[in-house]
């Protein structure tokens, strides 16, 4: 490849018809509801969990009997646990070997801060805590699982991205996260899993000029409370009573396919997707959704005395030749 590119890649709808999407966490709540969505606009899945509820059991049936990209059938389900990266290689090749191409990755996956996965209940200390003591690098089961799984699976996809352009050297890849309100909110009772959130949040940020560089999408989801079995829990019973206001799990999903496929997404936005108090006797909830303004944390004025926006820009430059010309 030597094609290197002349101008940025300006904002544009993304249609999902005739592509292939990983989707991890389908087995059930956003995930499996955006993976309908996915189907019913001629997308093909690769539904990806530790296991599939009923429902989601359905869909991947209903979805055996539709022709997907490849001639293959339209959903196929590839038991993945996303903190080992070995797996998260294994769905990656077998997505490749199904459908011949990778064009979606929505990293949906996520737990809630279990109780053998807590900052309060210590490794070596606590008898519920299932994190190694003396694991060498250390390592918590909820960041595995959170930030660093879809982080290494947003890394796969793009080194594929990166060299399997087309002709026209349009690169076509669509990266969502599905992170959480809690990315920039804080609460004791669960550190790490809203600070895996935050790491998830900047993580996009970083990654913002993918699609000026290279065409690629990049945006995170963050959802209020949604009302989906990870509630079901034990240790989260009591916190999303069904009084409670909350995003259904469908809501949440057609506001992340918007994000998906919508012009004005995919620079690296922080989409907030929150359920609000009824604004009339019709409407059980409103759906709010805003950009997240994390740029209004960002010093003012800007640090000064120092050339980091030049060292990025480098960077960039240099990027563009490995891509390209590698």
């Amino acid at each position: 490849m030597t094609k290197v590119p002349t101008q940025d890649h300006p904002p544009a709808a993304y249609s999902v018809q005739g592509k292939v999407a990983i989707v991890t966490g389908a087995g059930s709540g956003i995930s499996h509801a955006l993976t309908k969505i996915l189907l019913q606009q001629g997308c093909s899945v690769v539904m990806a969990d530790l296991t599939l509820r009923p429902e989601a059991e359905q869909t991947l049936k209903e979805a055996a009997t539709v022709s997907g990209v490849n001639g293959r059938e339209a959903a196929i389900f590839q038991k993945t646990d996303v903190s080992d990266w070995a797996q998260l290689q294994a769905l990656f090749d077998k997505t490749l070997e199904t459908y011949g191409t990778v064009n979606i990755v929505v990293n949906g996956a996520a737990i809630y801060e279990p109780p053998s996965s807590t900052f309060w209940h210590p490794p070596g200390v606590s008898p519920a805590a299932k994190d190694k003591v003396d694991c060498s690098p250390g390592v918590y089961q909820t960041y595995a699982t959170n930030v660093m799984g879809p982080i290494r699976l947003a890394q796969i996809a793009l080194n594929y991205w990166f060299y399997h352009p087309d002709e026209e050297m349009n690169f076509d890849g669509n990266l969502i996260w599905l992170s959480s309100v809690c990315g920039y909110v804080h609460l004791m009772q669960s550190p790490l899993y809203f600070s895996s959130k935050a790491a998830m949040n900047s993580m996009v940020k970083c990654l913002a000029p993918l699609r000026r560089m290279f065409g690629i999408r990049n945006a995170a989801v963050c959802p209020g409370p949604v009302k989906t079995p990870i509630f079901d829990a034990d240790h989260c019973k009591g916190q999303l009573l069904p009084t409670d206001i909350g995003l259904t799990a469908e809501q949440a999903a057609e506001q992340t396919f918007k994000v998906m496929t919508e012009p004005q997404f995919g620079d690296g936005n922080i989409v907030e997707v929150v359920a609000a108090p009824e604004e009339s006797a019709a409407e059980r909830v409103t759906v709010r959704v805003r950009e997240t303004p994390l740029e209004a944390l960002y010093p003012d004025p800007p640090l000064e005395g120092n050339h980091f926006m030049e060292e990025e820009q480098k960077f960039i430059e240099m990027l563009k030749t490995l891509v390209y010309v590698g």
